[in-house]
């Protein structure tokens, strides 16, 4: 078993994003907030550590601080020491290939184990995203996980996104350090015919609708990007335990207990704005944005709140939430 195979053998259960935390008027990123963010997840039982696109705000970040993220996440987890741990950095959103190459020679240098890669270019051919990821893979020893979504259309007259195809997926897969992939489509059947596909070669990431959606592809989807475990990692890894377990009572507890009831508050507030929230209100992390993106006015703020009230009134799991 090589390097690649033993990290992927570690990406199971819930794969924790890490919310990036803003200084108060969001200048600047909140270093010490992001060390203190990791070791609370590390604290709740995480393992698998994701700077992720999306979730880690990288569309108002530079690309030295989504750089420097990705840093000071993995030097935090490797102050562990804890074998079992993974860490999963990403590059930008919007790049060349040259970009992210050096974002993957940082990558390895700073001792990540796998890069998360994002093709956000328009697509007009199959082989152009292909040779993309054969680029990178060619020029560094990192793995990598593809994040896909769906990808945009550059033919005109046409749908204006275009999910991977199977076989394009089947070809990335073959590359050498692809050791992952972020499944990102939400698309049940077709969340389906990848995981079957690819899950003898990478580890397949679900994304969206957390524990509940995950169970439906497992075991060939072997992880899952996390959703209420941001403000309490316990709810999430101690629902694999049980799953693992056979225990379905448990699991069904924390399911109509916790993320249903959460699920409510991603749907009407949005997740991006939901989590960070639900976090400063577990006093977690502040709930500071950076503009464009801005934190809930006070009125939906309260509203969260009593939402969160009324999950704290079912579930031990938000015990410390702040009164």
């Amino acid at each position: 078993m090589n390097k690649f195979d033993k990290i992927r053998e570690k990406i199971k259960g819930p794969a924790f994003a890490i919310i990036t935390p803003f200084t108060e008027g969001g200048k600047y990123v909140d270093w010490q907030a992001v060390e203190e963010y990791v070791k609370f997840l590390y604290d709740g039982g995480a393992k698998v550590f994701y700077v992720m696109a999306y979730n880690s705000r990288f569309s108002l970040l530079s690309d030295f601080e989504i750089m420097t993220l990705n840093e000071v996440v993995v030097k935090t987890v490797k102050s562990f020491n804890d074998d079992e741990c993974v860490t999963i950095v990403a590059d930008p959103l919007h790049c060349s290939t040259e970009t992210t190459i050096n974002f993957a020679k940082h990558a390895e240098l700073i001792g990540a184990d796998v890069i998360s890669l994002i093709f956000r270019e328009r697509v007009y051919f199959d082989d152009q995203v292909y040779n993309h990821f054969k680029e990178v893979s060619d020029n560094c020893n990192v793995g990598i996980l593809i994040h896909e979504m769906p990808l945009t259309n550059g033919i005109p007259g046409q749908s204006k996104t275009i999910d991977w195809s199977l076989d394009l997926l089947d070809r990335i897969a073959d590359l050498e350090n692809v050791i992952a992939i972020k499944e990102d489509a939400k698309k049940d059947e077709y969340t389906k015919q990848v995981s079957d596909l690819l899950c003898d070669r990478l580890a397949v990431i679900t994304s969206g609708y957390g524990m509940k959606q995950w169970s439906k592809f497992a075991p060939n989807a072997h992880a899952w990007l996390s959703g209420s475990g941001g403000f309490n990692p316990a709810i999430e890894v101690d629902w694999h335990a049980a799953w693992k377990r056979g225990d379905l009572d448990k699991c069904n507890e924390i399911i109509d207990n916790v993320e249903i009831p959460f699920g409510e508050i991603a749907k009407t507030f949005g997740w991006h704005l939901g989590i960070k929230t639900a976090m400063d209100i577990m006093g977690v992390m502040n709930r500071v944005e950076r503009m464009p993106l801005q934190q809930l006015p006070d009125e939906s703020f309260n509203r969260l709140k009593e939402m969160m009230y009324a999950i704290a009134a079912k579930s031990d799991y938000l015990k410390k939430i702040r009164r």
